[in-house]
């Protein structure tokens, strides 16, 4: 059945509704409907993974203590103020008046006891406990101040926190997570209403109690893996918003769709295993990994990308702390990648299975096409194998990748901070894809470093040293590509995500 006859029967079927037009809609709905390619596994447990798909959803129902704004910076969120006591101890005072959707209210106590949660061995399990396993200890010292102490300094943490978002930690103790999962309680915009397994519909309606009041009464999620049909629905009428793949945005635009490119503070890149996996693997070899970083023309592959998407050969994307503006891509150079293969020891090549997602972000399948073909022209044989994103989490996790190369990029969107793309690619890692034992001594001496100036030169540094160590081919500095209906206005992307609550419909 299709998406348009879904949105008619559930219209026509409300007693309370009337007035709808021809796509199933009413008159004067305030409800937007957006097309996401893929939904969280995890539903409303938000600690199952850190970014999308998953914030397209959890930003809307829950909050941080702290929030990047519309400027890439940061700010207050359930927290209003914070500071250093110590190296090790921060005191983060809260917003006070805050409830949880089922009335609770939002203190110092609540937000305790939810790092209490990501301390246990379940909570430890997931992504965000696990990038939250440095906080020691949290306590409440007031009904609206709260204390962190860390095992070891962390100059990052209020930028961490962005990413920790705080359920209802009683409600999870009572009926368990998985319950919790299908019916969050969250302090933010909307609450979820409905999930619909078999069509692939979420439905959040408004939290008439939240701090962040909502312009629209609420926000339907509906899963189209294929950006072609996602690029369809919104021709057709049936959603407001979506993100589109770049072969889309001329016949959009031609259409009166708005199209939007947002920096996605990532730099795409394709890497590398040298733990786990085949221990003979060619990939273990400084020389191939570099080798694979000349075989690739950069320049050519951003030619075809939005305007903003330029080359890169280091882990930060311009904007993001940590980025050395003086550190260049590696050039286009084919025959020094044929030279270097044939030093390591491959001079007719070898076989190479890179596992890949489609249709994840903009220009995906172009560009693994593209990698893999520049790599085939130097004599390594590329398969491309797909993986969906559960699958991608799962093995993110686990270090469980079927190939000895992946699509993973160095995302720094979370904090707009190198810190967390550098730890995801180092020997810090409780699984490690990647280890290189210096370049680690290196980076954890960095990142305790307090003083903003000294850690960023530490950080450009330890670029130089990631760029000659060549865990990935460093691509390009990415961005998101949306489009939305001309009906939709006051449109904010804010942490690759929309401003939901602030958005108007006509």
């Amino acid at each position: 059945m299709s998406l348009r006859r879904l949105i008619a029967i559930a219209c026509l079927g409300a007693a309370l509704l009337s007035g709808c037009d021809d796509k199933g809609r009413r008159a004067d709905d305030q409800v937007l409907r957006i097309a996401a390619g893929s939904l969280p596994a995890s539903l409303g447990n938000p600690f199952k993974g850190n970014g999308r798909p998953g914030s397209l959803v959890w930003l809307a129902i829950y909050d941080g203590l702290t929030a990047i704004n519309d400027e890439g910076r940061l700010g207050p969120g359930l927290a209003v103020e914070w500071r250093a006591l110590e190296p090790n101890v921060w005191r983060f005072k809260l917003r006070e008046g805050v409830r949880y959707s089922n009335g609770r209210p939002f203190d110092a106590e609540a937000a305790a006891e939810v790092f209490a949660y990501l301390a246990t061995p379940e909570g430890q399990r997931t992504t965000i406990g696990s990038e939250a396993r440095n906080i020691a200890e949290a306590r409440p010292v007031g009904p609206y101040e709260l204390e962190l102490r860390t095992k070891r300094p962390d100059p990052i943490l209020p930028r961490r926190l962005a990413a920790v978002m705080m359920i209802e930690p009683r409600t999870v103790a009572r009926i368990g997570m998985d319950a919790y999962a299908q019916k969050p309680v969250g302090t933010g915009a909307f609450v979820m209403t409905g999930w619909d397994q078999r069509s692939r519909r979420l439905t959040l309606a408004r939290n008439p109690a939240s701090w962040r009041p909502s312009s629209i009464d609420g926000v339907v999620f509906y899963e189209l893996p294929s950006a072609t049909s996602r690029t369809q629905a919104l021709l057709s009428g049936d959603v407001d918003f979506s993100l589109v793949d770049l072969e889309e945005t001329e016949r959009l635009e031609r259409k009166r769709f708005h199209v939007v490119y947002t920096p996605s503070m990532q730099v795409k890149a394709y890497s590398f295993r040298n733990v786990g996996g085949d221990p003979a693997s060619p990939l273990k070899d400084v020389r191939v990994r570099q080798a694979l970083n000349y075989a690739v023309d950069k320049t050519a592959i951003a030619s075809l990308l939005p305007k903003g998407a330029k080359p890169s050969g280091q882990p930060a994307p311009t904007g993001v702390f940590g980025h050395d503006p003086s550190i260049p891509p590696y050039p286009y150079d084919p025959a020094k990648a044929r030279r270097l293969l044939a030093e390591a020891g491959y001079p007719k090549g070898f076989d190479l299975t890179m596992e890949v997602l489609t249709d994840a972000a903009p220009g995906d399948d172009m560009m693994s096409q593209a990698v893999a073909e520049y790599w085939r022209a130097v004599g390594v044989n590329t398969r491309l194998q797909v993986m969906t994103m559960p699958d991608f989490l799962m093995k993110y996790q686990t270090n469980t990748w079927a190939g000895e190369a992946l699509a993973l990029s160095w995302n720094s969107f979370q904090y707009y901070d190198v810190t967390r793309a550098m730890e995801d690619f180092s020997c810090t890692r409780p699984t490690p894809f990647f280890c290189d034992q210096a370049i680690t001594e290196r980076l954890k001496k960095a990142r305790v470093i307090m003083d903003d100036h000294e850690r960023e030169a530490a950080y450009r540094d330890l670029a130089r040293l990631y760029r000659e160590a060549a865990p990935s081919v460093f691509l390009i500095e990415h961005q998101d590509v949306f489009a939305y209906s001309p009906r939709v206005e006051n449109v904010k992307i804010r942490h690759r995500v929309p401003v939901y609550e602030q958005m108007k419909l006509r």
